[in-house]
């Protein structure tokens, strides 16, 4: 996402207060500032204990763990500072909500209609499905692939462990810095894709170019929506919102029952805005928050605030109405 799209300054001498105010609310309600350590499943380990293997000696490196694989470890590189400014990147960190999106959307119960079918194509459930034999089987393959697109990718991980699961996945992000960590960490697992096509690809995408969206979707996607729209911690900035949301609306165009768009939300400086910006969308959507059973088992996921009853990180799923 392209940091100097996303804000709007004070003109006042004041600005710089404003920005570092800013800046620092967004680091402390991050789980670790500088490495950031998340295992799923449990909080995040402390960085500077020797016999923690999340460690590594390099501090662009961050070690996830993905319960629904087996415990798997996914190993992402970061950019938490941008190299030109010196200033918080916020595109190559890895934020809160992107495990959790990645929890959710590799869990075996994951609702969403595309996953389940997939899972019942590749034998994972108990359910019949007719299937023409004689059909081309690499088609076949390709049309039972749920086709996602994550906005604001970031360092990739909630895409790359999408793809993992068996997805055809397009990662985008605004700034070609953030393309490019994108790209970089997809290749470091273009090993464990059999075919081109199955490995996540990033892209630039900027919000609210209606036309770019929809040339993503022709030249990437045959001119069809995706079946999932995704994001995590994307809607930190109010100056964004209003273009988040036409692209968000582009790529789940009305007609498209069956496309879902879902989103990983840490609540930070502006709960009532942040809530209003899900609530924009019931004129066409039907929107829900995932229920807690599907967040990581930590008790801190789970745990609601005293003050307004949120969670500390919240998922919600829009579909359209008509």
């Amino acid at each position: 996402m392209k940091l100097t799209n996303h804000y709007h300054y004070p003109s006042s001498s004041s600005s710089h207060y404003y920005h570092f105010f800013f800046l620092a609310i967004l680091l402390l309600s991050h789980p670790r500032t500088g490495r950031c350590y998340t295992i799923l499943g449990g909080l995040p380990p402390d960085p500077t204990d020797e016999n923690n293997n999340n460690v590594d000696d390099d501090d662009s490196l961050v070690t996830i763990t993905l319960r629904h694989f087996q415990n798997r470890q996914i190993r992402l590189r970061t950019q938490p500072r941008d190299t030109h400014t010196g200033r918080l990147s916020m595109a190559g960190t890895l934020w809160e909500a992107g495990p959790v999106l990645a929890d959710y959307l590799t869990n075996p119960s994951c609702p969403l209609p595309s996953f389940r079918r997939m899972r019942v194509r590749d034998g994972n459930e108990n359910e019949n499905e007719n299937e023409n034999e004689n059909e081309n089987e690499n088609a076949s393959r390709f049309r039972r692939r749920p086709t996602v697109v994550e906005l604001g990718s970031g360092v990739g991980l909630a895409s790359l462990a999408v793809a993992l699961s068996g997805c055809r996945v397009l990662g985008t992000d605004g700034a070609l810095s953030s393309v490019g960590l994108l790209n970089e960490n997809f290749e470091r697992y273009g090993d464990e894709f059999i075919q081109r096509d199955d490995k996540p690809k990033g892209l630039l995408l900027e919000w609210g170019d209606g036309k770019a969206a929809r040339e993503l979707m022709e030249k990437e996607l045959e001119g069809c929506p995706p079946d999932v729209v995704m994001a995590s911690d994307v809607v930190y900035a109010h100056s964004a919102r209003e273009e988040l949301d036409e692209t968000i609306r582009e790529l789940c165009p009305a007609g498209h029952l069956d496309g879902r768009v879902v989103i990983a939300h840490r609540w930070r400086v502006d709960p009532k805005g942040e809530e209003a910006f899900f609530k924009g969308f019931e004129d066409e959507f039907v929107v829900e928050e995932v229920p807690v059973e599907f967040l990581p088992p930590d008790p801190y996921y789970r745990t609601r605030s005293l003050m307004d009853l949120k969670l500390p990180v919240s998922i919600f799923e829009m579909r359209r109405k008509w």
